[in-house]
């Protein structure tokens, strides 16, 4: 089944629109804003475009994020069973009510506003140790020197990893967010078995020797927020997979906005306490979400005058509609740094909205910062037009970030 009349079946999957998703994203809201897309093997799901249903969807209760339920629905679709590890099941981004509420309240304490600004300073000293190592690079690159390896040690300083570990957490996470649940090359189970095996021997460790890190409070937590040692594990695995890719698709995406518009970037630099308010417009236009974890609708449930029946798959789109001139009349296609904060999408709407945000933003501002003031005339070192996009159908981001120091 065609998405609309403009589009070709599998449009979602041409490197086309992997390059730039936008144009199709305009096709959809203006002429079927709510559309059933299908893959080649047979999945389906139905897409939200629109920035107002994008919204709305995000904080529908009759939408789960039950992973049992999910795998269930798209073994059903691909003919294949697919069971759900405890390494997924058991933390709050894949759990609805009233478990979801628990999970949460559980771990808020370590991303509020207060905590990210005390990690502030390891964060600064881990962007200036990889910026020495950039600079002394033959053609250094943006996402392998700082976007890919921060996210990893903030999380990895979070839980309380040593910093030896970190590499291979770089290796565990790639294949996470590159390898879906229907792999036949066994790699992904794999590596999970061996992250898990690893986060269950830190674990044990912190329950011994308890450190000033989320794991140990986790550990050593009582009352609503103790959490079961399968809560435990799956959070601490969520965190050091689902974290990273994100955050690195988030700062590359920061990065390559800036360096392609070059005027404003010079703005930027010039005014460095600048960042604060234009990091929320850099990930408005960047998106680097492009689409929500998926959802399963509990019941028959209407989104922008589509009925979807229950029982079905649904992909919302930040990305969308983070572009959608019905929430963004001026220019939403432009970068404009003067832009008012922007209500975007990117980090959810609803229960589900990203308790990591904080962090988030806090990586991005202090990389901008820190590469502004180390190298004032950082360009790109190819043409904008050469910038590549992997595919993807989760967080969006060049493939390479080359740079001019």
């Amino acid at each position: 089944m065609a998405a609309s009349g403009a589009l070709p079946k599998y449009w979602m999957f041409s490197d086309e629109y992997t390059q730039n998703p936008y144009e199709a994203f305009s096709v959809l809201r203006a002429e079927e804003p709510v559309t059933l897309v299908e893959t080649p093997d047979g999945a389906r799901a139905w897409l939200v475009t629109r920035y107002e249903d994008v919204r709305s969807a995000l904080a529908d209760p009759r939408l789960s994020r039950d992973i049992e339920k999910l795998y269930e629905a798209l073994g059903r679709q691909i003919g294949k069973e697919l069971k759900a590890t405890d390494e997924i099941t058991n933390h709050l981004a894949n759990s609805d009510r009233p478990r979801h509420t628990r999970l949460r309240k559980a771990l808020v304490f370590a991303f509020t506003p207060r905590r990210v600004a005390d990690m502030r300073p390891g964060l600064e000293k881990a962007v200036d140790e990889l910026l020495d190592d950039l600079a002394v690079q033959k053609q250094p690159d943006l996402l392998v020197g700082l976007t890919e390896p921060l996210p990893i040690i903030a999380i990895a300083q979070l839980l309380g990893v040593p910093p030896s570990d970190w590499r291979q957490f770089q290796i565990w996470s790639r294949t996470m967010h590159t390898v879906d649940a229907t792999d036949p090359t066994g790699i992904l189970a794999q590596h999970t078995r061996e992250l898990s095996d690893y986060m269950a021997g830190l674990i044990a460790e912190k329950t011994r020797h308890p450190s000033d890190d989320l794991i140990s409070a986790m550990v050593h937590a009582e009352g609503d927020k103790l959490l079961s040692p399968k809560e435990i594990l799956s959070t601490a695995f969520a965190l050091m997979t689902g974290g990273n890719e994100t955050t690195t698709a988030l700062m590359t995406g920061c990065f390559a906005a800036l360096l392609t518009h070059p005027e404003q970037a010079a703005r930027v630099r010039a005014d460095l306490d600048l960042l604060p308010r234009v990091v929320d417009e850099l990930i408005r236009f960047s998106s680097p979400m492009l689409y929500s974890l998926q959802r399963l609708t509990l019941e028959d449930v209407e989104i922008g005058g589509t009925t979807i029946p229950a029982g079905e798959i649904v992909m919302i789109s930040p990305a969308s509609a983070n572009h959608d001139p019905e929430a963004f009349a001026d220019r939403p296609e432009e970068l404009d740094i003067d832009r008012p904060k922007p209500a975007h999408l990117t980090f959810g709407h609803g229960i589900h909205n990203c308790i990591g945000s904080h962090l988030a933003r806090a990586q991005a501002e202090i990389g901008i910062r820190r590469v502004f003031e180390r190298f004032p005339d950082i360009r790109l070192a190819v043409r904008p037009s050469e910038l590549r996009y992997q595919p993807t159908l989760l967080a969006r981001a060049p493939m390479a970030l080359p740079v001019r120091l």
